[in-house]
């Protein structure tokens, strides 16, 4: 199908309930932490850059490492590879085919070390690297020169179904951080074996440039080939589908190699 104005598209919002099979109570927890993290005003976003003070144009060798850890190469929203120190160590990955290099960190939360040392799984589960609720592998995208170029995160596959079956919901909350206005999204063709998931299909591209940003977010709800919602012994499946988003966020003045 072709490009098409977006807002929040209708199909999805219609079907929220069936989408939002972890429970009514999460659904209502996972909306309010989208108002709360992304929902900000122009002036909060001035001040607290595009998130937890990142920004395009910074400087890796000056950012500050206050708030995250774990230092890796990214792997284009993937896990870490090659540990880093900080994110002035981004010349010791591998470029991308656009030239730029991916830094891969985590959200260095307190509570997460917490529930570490006490291995306490409930502690871990709300910590951790989250946007608007949602667990994330996040990256920064650097140039030549060490200027932060781009931002991106992926939805965690790693998280427990209910949060899975969540993830694609993450998409809202984006579109709306960055103004509904404006956005061109089309709706993604099926792949051969790809079936909906509880009668939704979503497979949708969004994007939306400005003078300062290059926006893109996909989002995926759906069964892949193979997955299926009763197995062979007619018991229902736990986890069989794909919930995802995935977004970027690059400077529209970096020329790609």
């Amino acid at each position: 199908m072709g490009a098409q104005r977006c807002l929040y598209p209708d199909r999805v919002m219609r079907r929220m309930p069936t989408i939002a099979r972890a429970g009514p109570l999460a659904l209502l927890i996972a909306l309010a932490g989208m108002n709360a993290a992304l929902a900000q005003g122009p002036g909060e976003q001035a001040d607290r850059g595009e998130l937890r003070g990142l920004k395009l144009g910074l400087a890796a060798r000056t950012m500050s490492a206050n708030g995250y850890g774990e230092f890796a190469c990214g792997s284009n929203g993937g896990p870490p590879r090659q540990r880093l120190d900080d994110w002035s160590g981004f010349s010791n990955c591998r470029p991308e085919e656009s030239g730029l290099y991916e830094v891969y960190a985590r959200f260095d939360d307190e509570n997460d070390y917490v529930g570490k040392a006490l291995d306490d799984p409930i502690s871990l589960g709300r910590t951790g690297t989250r946007v608007a609720g949602h667990p994330v592998i996040l990256s920064v995208l650097f140039d030549d020169n060490g200027v932060l170029r781009g931002i991106r995160f992926v939805s965690d596959p790693r998280g427990d179904p209910g949060a899975r079956r969540m993830a694609h919901l993450l998409r809202l909350a984006i579109i709306n951080r960055y103004d509904p206005a404006g956005w061109s999204c089309t709706d993604l063709p099926a792949a051969a074996g790809e079936t909906p998931v509880g009668g939704v299909f979503l497979k949708q591209r969004c994007e939306k440039i400005t003078a300062e940003r290059h926006l893109t977010v996909e989002a995926h709800f759906l069964r892949k080939p193979g997955q299926s919602e009763i197995d062979a012994n007619g018991e229902y499946t736990q986890g069989q589908f794909e919930s995802s988003t995935r977004f970027e966020l690059f400077d529209p003045a970096y020329a790609k190699r």
